[in-house]
């Protein structure tokens, strides 16, 4: 068998099968954290007419 070769992973098929995607699932909850840290830590000002109040 060479190096290069590719072949499937029966193993891993199987895997997901029986327990889903950790990697998929993973990559989706870093995606809902980075944008819910983004939300969380957005600093910018509101555009909502309430900074001329002085």
């Amino acid at each position: 068998m060479e190096a290069t070769s590719t072949c499937t992973a029966p193993i891993y098929d199987l895997l997901i099968t029986e327990r889903g995607d950790a990697i998929a699932n993973a990559a989706h909850a870093a995606e809902q954290t980075r944008l819910k840290a983004a939300e969380t830590l957005d600093f910018r000002l509101s555009d909502n007419g309430n900074n001329d109040a002085a």
